[in-house]
Formats: structure tokens, sequence, C-alpha cells
């Protein structure tokens, strides 16, 4: 995974079942945390051992863990849930460059 830069932001998004009281949750990750978590996982994951011994197989299928999973490298996203501030925070620092975005 690659890192798209410091204005491009992840929101990944957990939905409630239909029925449950719990509310939506967002996490807010920067590219360049993104990329460096994912790629880091994926990595391991190819020198990790399938469940019969096996080498796993490269492809393009990265994941992330919500919580309260972490990866199999332990990158936790708990710290980014909700944090639409470090959107505000690039958007504050530029504003000219708000519009191109």
């Amino acid at each position: 995974m690659r890192n798209v830069g410091p204005t491009f932001f992840w929101v990944l998004g957990g939905i409630p079942t239909v029925k449950s009281d719990r509310p939506f949750e967002y996490y807010i990750i920067p590219s360049e945390v993104m990329a460096k978590n994912v790629s880091e996982a994926h990595r391991r994951w190819l020198s990790t051992p399938g469940k019969k011994g096996q080498a796993h197989k490269d492809n393009t299928v990265r994941i992330v863990d919500l919580p309260p999973h972490k990866s199999i490298t332990g990158w936790d996203i708990s710290q980014y849930r909700d944090r639409w501030d470090l959107i505000e925070k690039v958007l504050n620092a530029a504003p000219s460059n708000a519009g191109e975005m």
C-alpha cells in the first residue's frame, strides 16, 4: 500500500447491526500511517506459514482489523476513532489548498 500524501486520510466505518444500540464507529487514519502499518502487516503475513505449513501466495488483498482486534503486527487503530481533528488540522494549516482536495 502506498502513501498517498499528507492531505489524504482513510476513513474506516464500523457499521452496527440493524437492531443494535451501538453507534457507527469512524476511524480517521492518515495515509502515511495506514500505508506503513498495512504494508508491514502484509509482509509479516507473507513470511508466516499458512494453516497447513504452506507459504502464503502474494495477492492484492489487504486488511485492517477494527477494534477490539489488532493486526498481525499488533497495530491497533483505536487511537484514530473519531479523530476528525486530524483532517481539520490539515485544512486549517493550508486554507488555500482546501479547494483542491
